[in-house]
C-alpha cells in the first residue's frame, strides 16, 4: 500500500487539486498519473461503474504513481471495502448529514480499534498478500483518505459534529447541491454558499480536519485558499472534452469552416 501524498500534503497545510474521470476508460486514468497529477476521483454514485471496469481504472492510477478516491452511493456502506480491496487510496462520502452517518462511514472504512472493517488481506490493497498483515492494517487505517460531502444546510450546521468523528479527514462542501437547495442553483460564489464554507472551514480548525470544495477556475481557486480551503476538485474529462471540441469550432470556424448548430436533444 502506497504512502499517500495527499494525506501528506494536506497534514503540510499545503493544497490539493483531484480531477474527476467520468469516463471509464483506463488511458484516461493513466495519462492523468504520467501528468504528475496526485490524485484522481471516480463517481460511482450517479453512473455505476462495472467490477472489472473499476478494477482497471483503478490498476492505472496505481501503474502510474497516482491515487485513486472513489465515490460511492449515499447508503453503499458495503461497497467501501470492496472499492479499498480493490487498490483505491481512499472515499468520497456523498451528502453526509450527521456525525452518526460519518461514524458509521468510518467503521466499515478503517479496521479496528478505528472502525470495524473485516478482514481480507489477499486483495491489491494488501498486496495481494505480501504484506506482513500488521503492516498492512497500520497502513490501511493511517493512508486511506476519507472524504466527507457536505452538501446541504442540515449538514452546514453539523458540520462542527462531523468534524469530530475520528477517521475522517476532509469536509468537502459540495456547492453544486448546496446552491441547489439555497434555492440558487449554480451560483457556487454566492454569498450564502460562501458563508457555508467559512462555516464549515471553522469546524475543520477547531478538529484538525481538513475543508475542501470545487474549484472553478484559479481565480476562484485563489480566494477559497484565503478562505482556509485546502482540498479542491476540478479538471473533468468530460469538461475538457467539450470545452476543446467546442474550440476547435470556434477556431476553425474563424477561417470560413462550417459546422452543423449543437444539438441540445439527441
Amino acid at each position: 500500500m502506497q504512502t499517500s501524498v495527499v494525506k501528506r500534503k494536506l497534514a503540510e497545510g499545503k493544497p490539493v487539486l483531484v480531477p474527476k474521470v467520468c469516463y471509464h476508460d483506463p488511458h484516461i486514468v493513466e495519462m492523468l498519473g504520467l501528468l504528475g497529477f496526485d490524485c484522481v476521483w471516480l463517481c460511482n454514485e450517479y453512473r455505476a461503474i462495472a467490477p472489472g471496469t473499476l478494477e482497471h481504472l483503478v490498476r492505472a492510477a496505481r501503474a502510474s504513481g497516482m491515487e485513486c478516491l472513489i465515490r460511492g452511493g449515499m447508503d453503499g456502506f458495503d461497497d467501501l471495502p470492496r472499492f479499498l480491496a480493490a487498490g483505491a487510496n481512499g472515499m468520497m462520502l456523498p451528502h453526509v448529514a450527521s456525525a452518526d452517518h460519518a461514524r458509521r462511514a468510518v467503521e466499515r472504512i478503517k479496521f479496528p480499534p478505528l472502525g470495524k472493517r473485516e478482514l481480507e488481506n489477499i486483495n491489491a490493497d494488501a498486496a495481494f498478500g505480501l504484506m506482513p498483515l500488521e503492516e498492512y492494517l497500520q497502513a490501511a487505517n493511517d493512508e486511506t483518505l476519507v472524504v466527507a460531502q457536505v452538501e446541504d444546510m442540515e449538514a452546514i450546521e453539523q458540520a462542527d459534529e462531523i468534524a469530530q468523528v475520528d477517521g475522517i479527514d476532509v469536509l468537502f462542501v459540495g456547492t453544486g447541491d448546496l446552491a441547489l437547495t439555497l434555492g440558487v442553483p449554480g451560483q457556487h460564489k454566492h454569498a450564502r454558499v460562501v458563508q457555508a464554507i467559512r462555516r464549515v472551514v471553522q469546524a475543520c480548525r477547531s478538529h484538525g480536519r481538513v475543508c475542501g470544495a470545487p474549484a472553478l477556475d484559479p481565480d476562484h481557486c485563489r480566494c477559497l485558499i484565503d478562505e482556509g480551503v485546502r482540498y479542491f476538485t476540478d479538471g473533468s474529462d468530460w469538461r475538457l472534452l467539450l470545452q476543446g471540441f467546442r474550440d476547435v469550432k470556434q477556431r476553425f470556424g474563424d477561417v470560413g469552416l462550417t459546422f452543423r448548430p449543437e444539438r441540445i436533444r439527441p
